[in-house]
């Protein structure tokens, strides 16, 4: 799913096997701009575009193994849709119009839909069983993954769930677009805390989706602040401002510096390294241009983007020199099943194999 794991750190951070120099295998054209990177599983990737449409492609041949319309389907009329999710046999998917559709993995044929009768920006996020995903009306919903049957609903109030839930154990933790970071009982929808961040060392709302590694959950407002918090209590353990928006979910990994190792773009050009214990800066790298999306980490390189410089690169983490580049773009560029890497550009996807 989007962030890899439903902790959503962005991170494969073990598979060294899988660093620079690669060597491009195939690339498909959508045609259409892919926001987010496919969902990998067993061979295949589940790609969504802006139009709605969802394709399996084969990822040893990127061959169309299924194609869904959904200007063709009856699940609404075409719209842009969030990050896919794979469990068990169904691909999860979110529409901007409103809808939740659970396809089946090998078919592509629809095991469930419901309205949700709210704009949808939020990626669904899987577990336990369960789908849990967040509204423009302010809520976060879970829906039994094998049925689509209503679990529980919890209002936030009238702001925006833009960001994507992550999970860690029992807890389901979300944000804001007023600057509102939350975490709820998967079983229950109860709220286990809720902190608002407006008019801590700034104001915005929150568009990127937390980050969880052991007790400390990361989140980066779009003013370009990134709060470290205790998952526990909510408590906020620092904050750190970059010098631009950000709108990119933090990539959160283990570092020669730090265990937790944090990884944000902003749009002052810059990608930042900063140690989740205390929220200090480790170091920065100046990508030439704004950085629109989220970071990733495969191997000990950590992979970002720009639209400005219009290719998408990878920095060394240990000796934080640039050790790939690729003219295609996108907002979160990189991703892996763990045998090779996927590049999501702005209208294509990019299959990569290491170059040994």
């Amino acid at each position: 799913m989007f962030g890899r794991v439903p902790a959503r750190t962005h991170a494969l951070p073990l598979q060294r096997d899988l660093d620079p120099p690669l060597k491009q295998e195939w690339s498909f054209n959508d045609r259409v701009l892919v926001e987010f990177p496919p969902a990998l599983h067993n061979g295949v990737a589940y790609l969504a575009d802006k139009y709605g449409n969802v394709r399996a492609l084969q990822t040893s041949d990127h061959k169309v193994l299924w194609d869904i319309q959904k200007s063709k389907e009856n699940v609404g009329p075409p719209s842009d849709v969030t990050g896919p999710a794979w469990h068990r046999g169904k691909v999860v998917v979110a529409f901007h119009g409103g809808e939740l559709a659970a396809l089946d993995d090998k078919t592509g044929e629809i095991a469930w839909k419901r309205n949700l009768k709210s704009r949808l920006e939020s990626s669904p996020a899987v577990g336990n069983g369960r789908v849990y995903i967040g509204t423009d009306k302010g809520d976060v919903d879970a829906f039994d993954v094998g049925t689509g049957r209503p679990v529980w609903t919890r209002s936030l109030g009238d702001a925006p769930v833009k960001a994507s839930p992550s999970l860690a154990g029992h807890a389901v933790c979300a944000a804001n677009y007023v600057g509102r970071v939350f975490c709820l009982d998967d079983r229950t929808g109860k709220i286990l805390w809720s902190r608002q961040t407006a008019g801590l060392d700034g104001t915005g709302g929150f568009y990127a989706s937390p980050a969880i590694v052991g007790r400390r959950l990361i989140d980066a407002r779009d003013d370009g602040t990134v709060f470290g918090f205790d998952l526990d209590t909510g408590r906020v353990e620092w904050s750190f401002g970059t010098g631009g928006p950000v709108y990119g979910s933090p990539a959160v990994t283990v570092s020669k510096w730090s265990p937790i190792t944090v990884f944000v773009g902003s749009y002052d050009h810059h990608l930042y390294a900063i140690d989740g214990r205390n929220g200090k800066k480790l170091w920065s790298y100046d990508v030439g241009g704004e950085v629109p999306g989220t970071p990733t980490v495969v191997g000990r390189t950590v992979y970002t983007s720009s639209f400005t410089t219009e290719e998408s690169i990878g920095i060394d983490i240990t000796t934080r020199k640039k050790v790939f580049h690729f003219p295609s773009p996108g907002y979160t560029p990189m991703v892996s099943d763990g045998r090779n890497l996927y590049l999501a550009g702005y209208f294509t996807l990019h299959k990569f194999v290491p170059q040994r």
